[in-house]
């Protein structure tokens, strides 16, 4: 049992460290002039999930198109369930 909790603890150590490091990563791209994204991009890339582009500042075609995706799956996921919903209801009346 102690081995196995050293091993944990030797692990979490590593992940700290590389936590670290990627901070430090942080620092250096914000010091070379990365820009970050506004309130209205954000909202715009649902949190930086669909392409934008850094030249115009707006969503790619690429970017476009994935979120059009998203928003028809989610559209479609919803209209099963509302079928679904009504047939059972339908059938149990």
């Amino acid at each position: 049992m102690m081995l196995f909790n050293k091993k944990l603890r030797d692990k979490k150590n590593e992940l700290v460290n590389n936590d670290m490091s990627n901070l430090d990563d942080l620092d250096n791209n914000q010091n070379q002039g990365a820009t970050l994204l506004t309130r209205e991009e954000h909202r715009l890339t649902r949190h930086g999930r669909y392409e934008l582009d850094p030249q115009t500042r707006k969503l790619t075609k690429t970017g476009k198109t994935t979120r059009l995706k998203h928003s028809l799956n989610m559209a479609i996921a919803i209209l099963i369930g509302l079928i679904l919903l009504t047939y059972v209801i339908l059938f149990f009346l």
